[in-house]
């Protein structure tokens, strides 16, 4: 604020009063222009102000109207590769490495021979028992002639009926000497049978474990390991709640096909099929296993490989789906903006589906004919009247 001050000096005229006179047309100009200054200020405040209510026009948003159609859905789980047989060799007998007869990494087939382990005690322990063998059913031989031949004393009356109940005890211990000595030599048989290690399946070996020389003790010494891996199975886990989607009875889908996405981003040429579900769910997780069998016949899985599996099954034609990028994450609910009657703002809480590509599916909480708001929902709030522009 400018503040005018006149100063009057004394009662002297003359030169006096003209300064008087001037000063007072000094003071009479100065309050002209203090008010233009104010009437120009008011006159810039009614322009800001007129800014201003031209700022507050109604919001712009990109809102779609939501069509039923068919949609391909893909869904993506993590998974694991494990061969269909997989054999640890551990030999039952205890030895040292005598002979190598495969190349690590190569295939084997059924009852190959693969290692020798030293025999030469097994086959004396063989020997032994079939001559422990022969000894019994000699002895066993012996013992039957002698209960036929005091029978026949007994029916004379030449012979007490003691000594033919003796003889008939007797030939029933020697029949179980024999049998006990048969028992002997076929787990003679075994162990030198099973000093000669073979394949018990066929598949890929993998890399010794030992080396010629080497003792090897009975059920303890990994060897090495075979690998079937034609078909690869491969598992992965899904949530409780979804295993009836995945039985044949159901008839919640249709037309599952089950891809395979390998480590390096690729997909595996063939398709999969359903082998199995798991007898049980996991109690800590809430999920259960799901395998798959894939043709394997190049080898090109590996057993222990991590990949991902793509679940891809096609919708029914009433589907309803929205940019993904409209969706609002808020806690535990999941809500879009739609534009209602008069372009207000109306938000909707939805359950969210698959994803297709840009797109996800709504399972409940949305209508065909909806507006729904997918660009410039940070500008707006519920109950804003706005302008729409469709998509």
């Amino acid at each position: 604020m400018i503040h005018l001050v006149n100063i009057r000096s004394g009662t002297k005229r003359g030169n006096d009063e003209s300064c008087y006179w001037n000063g007072r047309k000094i003071s009479y100009i100065l309050l002209s222009l203090s008010a233009l200054l104010i009437i120009a200020s008011c006159g810039n405040k009614g322009k800001e102000a007129k800014g201003m209510a031209g700022m507050a026009l109604k919001q712009s948003v990109i809102a779609v109207t939501v069509k039923p159609a068919q949609y391909i859905v893909e869904q993506h789980f993590p998974a694991t590769l494990t061969a269909n047989t997989i054999v640890q060799l551990r030999p039952d007998v205890s030895g040292y490495l005598e002979a190598i007869h495969v190349k690590d990494g190569s295939q084997v087939h059924q009852g190959e021979v693969l290692y020798d382990i030293d025999k030469s005690r097994f086959q004396a322990a063989y020997n032994q028992a079939a001559a422990n063998l022969q000894q019994a059913q000699a002895d066993m031989a012996q013992k039957q002639r002698d209960l036929k031949r005091y029978t026949d004393l007994q029916q004379h009356d030449a012979i007490a009926v003691q000594v033919v109940d003796q003889a008939g005890t007797a030939v029933k211990v020697s029949q179980a000497n024999v049998a006990a000595a048969h028992a002997a030599l076929n787990n003679a048989a075994t162990n030198l049978n099973h000093s000669v290690v073979r394949a018990p399946v066929s598949g890929k070996i993998g890399i010794a474990q030992v080396k010629l020389g080497d003792i090897i003790n009975s059920g303890q010494t990994l060897v090495n390991t075979i690998v079937n891996d034609d078909p690869m199975y491969v598992d992965f886990n899904i949530p409780q709640n979804d295993i009836n989607e995945f039985t044949a009875t159901s008839g919640k889908r249709s037309g599952l096909s089950y891809l395979l996405q390998m480590p390096d981003g690729t997909m595996y040429s063939a398709e999969g099929k359903l082998l199995m579900i798991n007898n049980m769910v996991d109690p800590n997780s809430g999920t259960i296993t799901i395998r798959l069998e894939f043709p394997n016949g190049q080898h090109q899985l590996q057993s222990g490989m991590n990949a991902t599996i793509v679940i891809k099954h096609p919708t029914s034609n009433s589907t309803l789906a929205i940019p993904t990028n409209a969706l609002m994450q808020t806690l535990n609910e999941t809500s879009i903006y739609t534009v209602g009657n008069g372009n207000v703002i109306e938000p909707k809480q939805v359950v969210p589906g698959g994803v297709v590509d840009s797109f996800t599916i709504i399972n409940q909480g949305l209508e065909a004919g909806d507006r729904v708001v997918v660009n410039g929902m940070l500008k707006v709030h519920p109950g804003d009247t706005v302008s729409v522009k469709m998509e």
